[in-house]
């Protein structure tokens, strides 16, 4: 009776290198990381007004809001009137180039919502747009 012999290369031929494919999918983990845009939520919800117009705004890098209680809310905190300046220049330093939302509800004081508009102004804002719900 002969013998058969087995030689241990011939295991490693079997085997499947999966280097290429981790490579590949860390390549794509990244590409959607990067290219991804991320939500922007104020921390409170708003019942905004309805306007006839409405424009979107294509980059939005600050986002603040006053609910009906007259509350500001500016990046998930609540924060005073005094305050909304220094939050902004903050936040400011990460986007520089775009321009922010300020989301009203309708129940809110309008003297407050100016103050609030003005205080984003006076922190290098150039652009600040009032957030409203659309018929269309």
């Amino acid at each position: 009776m002969a013998r058969r012999q087995f030689s241990k290369s011939g295991a490693d031929d079997d085997d499947v290198n999966v280097t290429p494919l981790l490579d590949i999918v860390f390549i794509m983990l990244i590409f959607f990381i990067v290219t991804s845009t991320f939500i922007k939520e104020t921390g409170t919800d708003v019942l905004r007004p309805d306007a006839l117009t409405a424009a979107k705004i294509p980059l939005i890098s600050l986002l603040v809001a006053i609910n009906d209680q007259d509350e500001i809310w500016v990046n998930r905190e609540q924060v005073a009137l005094d305050e909304v300046e220094f939050k902004v220049r903050d936040l400011r330093r990460e986007t520089p180039n775009g321009n922010a939302v300020v989301q009203v509800d309708q129940d809110a004081r309008s003297e407050l919502m100016l103050d609030v508009i003005q205080k984003i102004k006076d922190a290098g804002v150039d652009e600040v747009s009032i957030a409203t719900t659309s018929d269309s």
